[in-house]
Formats: structure tokens, sequence, C-alpha cells
């Protein structure tokens, strides 16, 4: 048998079958052969070695997201916003960190909130359920705080400043001496979480999958862990340190406005101790200013008790010489919608007086002057139009 003999193409066959059938080429069924294996492989740029970027695909579009405001961090404390921005730098791979800038701009953040100790948000990626994402810092315990405060009533730098609203550059000078920190320094420091498939599986090794990044300054390797969607919500933080001088404080155990609190009450406290200065003018009043008085713990049982000097008080209530001076001193409503509340509140006031000068006691009675003397031998009451 002949090796070299051409064996029959069963396609040869179906078309010498057809044509015999009588049946157009047209409508024959003829097998193409399969492309070629290279029509399958991404072929290179046209210029350069480097490999084309991987095209990222869209996350769920989110309605009401939080969005980075402007597509970038900006507030009047940007410095603590670049504190922190520079943990994620450290911590996520480049890849990711661009990405999640480009969440945080897109708001795919659904909700972000913070209690002390921990940030939680809800991020929306491109499967149906959004994910969890929380990053956990440590507390600062109660007693380490009153030193700190301590510290910061006794520099006036740092107190007026934080009571201005404003977050001192040189803040932690007032922690570093007892070995505690506002702002984390290393990514270690924080504790993050995310439901994604990224975090989970610790992703791919960090030079393979930023092989096309710019090199990394000499520091800890990147960490695997620090999804796009941890990085999203680090740059949301970042703006809110920004604008919000006090959020590290309540992220580290002490509530901004308890803080200030604080400040004023050992600002009052230090700068007028008792029997420390003598004022100029010491007011006299008769019965009063030359009183002792008596000890609390003595009159604690009948501290709301009136004393019998409360009769000898006279108030007498009688209408005011101009009608409404409060409401005259303060002009118009600074609304701009049509309610009369300027003349709502003038009858509320009329209201309020006419009942309280009913229930008030009759005042005794004003001696008489000429001025207040008729020709009918009648006392007359001023009224308003004497007044005016």
């Amino acid at each position: 048998m002949d090796t070299n003999e051409r064996k029959p193409n069963p396609a040869d066959e179906r078309a010498a079958r057809a044509l015999r059938q009588g049946i157009p080429e047209s409508l024959r069924m003829v097998r193409r052969p399969p492309p070629p294996p290279s029509a399958f492989v991404s072929q290179p740029p046209a210029s350069g070695n480097a490999p084309a970027p991987k095209q990222l695909l869209h996350p769920r579009r989110v309605r009401g997201g939080l969005k980075l405001a402007g597509g970038s961090v900006e507030g009047p404390t940007l410095w603590a916003a670049q504190r922190w921005l520079r943990l994620a730098e450290q911590a996520a791979i480049g890849a990711r960190l661009a990405e999640g800038l480009e969440y945080a701009k897109l708001g795919q953040t659904k909700r972000l909130a913070n209690t002390p100790g921990k940030i939680e948000a809800s991020v929306q990626g491109r499967a149906d359920r959004p994910y969890t994402v929380s990053i956990t810092l440590s507390v600062i315990p109660e007693p380490g705080w009153e030193p700190v405060v301590e510290s910061m009533a006794a520099g006036a730098i740092y107190a007026a400043k934080l009571l201005s609203g404003e977050l001192p550059t040189n803040i932690e000078d007032v922690f570093a001496p007892r070995g505690l920190k506002l702002f984390p320094t290393e990514p270690a420091e924080l504790t993050v979480s995310c439901t994604c498939a990224e975090h989970t599986q610790g992703a791919q090794a960090p030079a393979a999958a930023d092989s096309t990044a710019e090199p990394r300054p000499e520091g800890p390797a990147p960490d695997p862990k620090w999804c796009k969607h941890l990085c999203c919500v680090a740059y949301l933080v970042a703006q809110r340190l920004a604008t919000e001088p006090f959020l590290m404080f309540s992220l580290r155990g002490l509530d901004g406005r308890e803080l200030l609190e604080r400040l004023r009450d050992r600002r009052a406290a230090a700068g007028a101790p008792p029997g420390d200065r003598q004022p100029v003018y010491v007011q006299h009043i008769s019965g009063v200013t030359d009183n002792p008085g008596q000890p609390l713990e003595e009159v604690i049982a009948r501290f709301w008790e009136p004393g019998p000097e409360l009769a000898e008080v006279d108030l007498p209530l009688s209408p005011p010489p101009v009608s409404h001076p409060l409401l005259r001193r303060l002009g118009q409503s600074p609304f701009q919608a049509q309610f009369p509340l300027v003349g709502l509140l003038a009858s509320c006031y009329e209201t309020i007086s006419h009942a309280a000068r009913e229930d008030a006691p009759a005042a005794d009675p004003l001696p008489e002057s000429a001025d207040e003397q008729h020709s009918d031998g009648e006392r007359h009451e001023p009224s308003d139009s004497d007044e005016a």
C-alpha cells in the first residue's frame, strides 16, 4: 500500500454530494479552518517593551454615595490628611491604591462611620452586594488623657489653636513624652479587614502585582491585605481629617467636644486660683456683700426653701413704656419666607405678659403727684400714649 496516497477529505466528499444533489453553493455547509492560536493571545503594544496597562472593570454604580470632594483631598488641616494617607501609601500596592482613589472619586462608598478605635464602611464593588470594610486602631485609656489635656491647657499655643478649632502641627509633642501617639506612624498599628476576595486570599505577590508601578522608597513591604476598598475608605477618612480637626481625637477615644470642655475648665481654673489675686474694685451691696453667709453643709436641707426676706422683695409688674422693646431692637426677621414671625412673637408676648399681670398680687398705690392730678380730682394712670 502506498503511504503517500492522499486520503479523501470529508469536506470534499460533502461538497461533491451536494453538487450531485443540486444544492446551491450559498446553502452548502462548509467547515472553515479554526483561527490560529495567535488570535487569542494579546498583542504587545506598538512601542516600548512595557506591558499594556490592565483595563479596570467599572464597579456597580451607587446613588448618593460618599465622594471625594473635588477629586482630591483638600481642607484647612491638610497635613493631618497627608499623615494618614502616608499609611495607605506604605501598606497598599500601587495599582490598588490607584483603584481605591478611583472608587473614592466615583462615590462607591455607601456608608462611613467611626467610633472610638474603629472606622467602618460599606463599599460597593463589582459584586452584587457591597463589601464591609473596617480599620481598627488602639484607643488611649482615660488615665493617659489626663496628663495630655493638662499639658495642652498649660501651653498657650495648644489651647489657643484647639479652642479656635485648629489642630496644631506640633500636637505630637504633647503625646510623645508620655509614650503615646495621636496619629499612627506605621501600617502595622492598624488592623484592617474587608470581605472581598483580595483581602481574604491575600491576593498575589506584591512584586508581581505591582510590576508596572514606580519604584517604592525603602521601607516595609506592601501588605497584600490592603485591597482597593480599604484604599477607598482611607482616602475618604483623609478627606474628613482635612476638614474635621478633632476626628483623630475621637478615634483615639476622646470626643472633640469633651476635649474643648476640659481645656476651658482647666484654663479657667489656672487663670483664677482662689486667694491668689485681689480684685481692684469690690462692689458693696448692703445686706449681701456684708453678710458672710452660712456653709452649704448647714443649709443643705432647706436649700430650696425661700427665706422670710422674700416677702420684702418688691417687683411690681407694669407694662413697659414702649411696647415690645426687644422685638423692636431685633428688627425684621432674617428669613425670606412670608411667615409673619415678628407679629406672631409680639402676640405671644402680649398674651403671656397679660396673664402674668393678672396672676400677680396687686401693687401698693403710688403716691400722687401734681403732674398726675386732673381737674376732676381723679388719679390718671400713665398710658402708652402719654409715654410716647
